[in-house]
């Protein structure tokens, strides 16, 4: 399993209206923004932050540099946007023509280190956390087991193995993810793209809303929050898509 099962029907109301995406070269996710999903004190559900007070992301140059900084004692699990531009049907001829996710990841601060929640950073708790390539799609209709409907595992996406390990502030990186290899991601249950192909490729052409998510090495939305907690480390994302 690739995420903390409370957060199943928060994830799931991510959902928005869906627009056709336009890919040139390189797409940047500029028009509606981005949001900053953090658990609440209880841990069992997402809060999006809106408000002026809440600490939303915001871009210094325009849409192509989106920045928020951590919440002291706050486990922040998604950065995610709904943008007509970068979301919709993004492989209408799959796995032909799909886009590349690319991302500059910029830490800023004085974290020592970053703290996943519910031991996030592996299944046996020793390592670090780490943020992904995450997408949603309502359209899934791929195999499932267990309790939720036929389909419910497959609306959620993670890169895997592809992330950024968040081990002090200061530092960054660039990771990429290519839409078109079913063998770079896998589903709310853990299963790799190539197990439900099908699955795979129908999210892909309808994709709700991505971005990034953060959790561990095994629970991939458990939530991260810098350590010490002092609500200064700063995480700014440049994220694009391109067709080669």
């Amino acid at each position: 399993m690739r995420k903390l099962i409370p957060a199943l029907a928060a994830t799931a109301a991510l959902a928005m209206s869906m627009a056709p995406a336009v890919h040139a070269d390189t797409v940047a996710a500029t028009t509606t923004g981005w949001t900053v999903f953090d658990y609440n004190p209880s841990g069992r559900a997402l809060a999006p932050r809106h408000s002026a007070t809440s600490g939303p992301a915001t871009t210094p140059d325009g849409g192509v540099t989106w920045q928020f900084n951590f919440g002291a004692g706050t486990f922040t699990a998604l950065f995610t946007t709904t943008d007509p531009g970068v979301t919709g049907n993004l492989c209408p001829t799959y796995p032909v023509g799909c886009p590349k996710l690319h991302d500059t990841i910029t830490l800023g601060g004085d974290a020592v280190s970053f703290v996943t929640q519910h031991g996030g950073g592996d299944c046996v708790g020793n390592t670090p956390a780490a943020v992904r390539f995450f997408f949603v799609s309502p359209a899934a209709s791929g195999p499932s087991v267990g309790s939720p409907p036929r389909g419910f595992y497959t609306q959620f996406w993670w890169s895997n193995p592809v992330n950024m390990q968040l081990l002090t502030g200061n530092s960054s990186a660039a990771i990429s993810a290519d839409l078109g290899d079913s063998s770079q991601w896998s589903d709310w249950n853990g299963q790799n793209g190539t197990v439900v192909p099908e699955a795979f490729a129908e999210a892909t052409q309808n994709v709700q809303s991505i971005g990034l998510s953060f959790g561990g090495e095994c629970f991939f939305e458990t939530g991260v929050t810098p350590d010490p907690a002092t609500g200064g480390e700063q995480f700014s994302s440049q994220f694009s898509e391109t067709s080669v």
